[in-house]
C-alpha cells in the first residue's frame, strides 16, 4: 500500500472467526515468512498496512495450505 511504513499479519486457521485470529507479525517489507505453521493445515491470512495516518482496515483474506 502507498504510504505504508509496516504491515500487520494475522493468521487464522480453518475456518475464521471474528475470535479467531492471531496477531502473527509486524512487517515493514510487503512480504513476510510466517513460521511455526503446522504442515498440510489451511490457513486463513489478513494485513492490515500502518502508516502517518494510522491502521488501514483488514484486507479479504487469503487462504494458504502450509507446505
Amino acid at each position: 500500500m502507498r504510504g505504508a511504513r509496516s504491515y500487520v499479519i494475522e493468521i487464522s486457521a480453518d475456518p475464521p472467526t471474528n475470535t479467531s485470529w492471531q496477531h502473527k507479525t509486524v512487517s515493514t517489507k510487503s512480504r513476510a515468512t510466517i513460521e511455526g505453521l503446522t504442515s498440510g493445515t489451511k490457513y486463513w491470512f489478513r494485513v492490515a498496512a500502518v502508516g502517518a495516518n494510522g491502521q488501514s482496515g483488514w484486507s479479504d483474506p487469503a487462504t494458504k495450505i502450509a507446505p
